[in-house]
């Protein structure tokens, strides 16, 4: 079992990612609003400085708000078709900074519910 970690900063995709998500029987996500460290360094008056080198690129232009997407997937094998399709839907964006996927080990899930 694996959570699968989906950073998405072309929200223009974000129909389409849920809609796969759905094709595929994922049963569930959670969707955060989510902020780059790079647009809160670009936020922030005292920090702007650091962008000064490494982190300073074209690509700063290209942030804005992003959605991270998480979701528990049990069995392995599907997490690499779940990850080959929402590739296959990213391709067609033409930012600079799409986004990225990663997964986590989950050990187990613990159902919270009233008595």
């Amino acid at each position: 079992m694996h959570a699968l970690f989906i950073v998405l900063n072309d929200l223009s995709y974000l129909d389409q990612v849920l809609k796969t998500l759905v094709e595929l029987k994922v049963r569930g996500a959670t969707i955060l609003e989510s902020e780059g460290m790079a647009k809160a360094v670009l936020k922030s008056e005292g920090l702007n400085m650091l962008l000064e080198g490494v982190i300073k690129s074209n690509q700063t232009k290209d942030v804005g708000s992003s959605k991270t997407i998480f979701t528990v997937i049990p069995d392995h094998q599907d997490i690499d078709e779940i990850v080959s399709k929402v590739r296959e839907v990213l391709t067609h964006s033409e930012k600079n900074v799409i986004g990225f996927m990663f997964t986590v080990p989950v050990t187990n899930i613990y159902p919270i519910k009233k008595h």
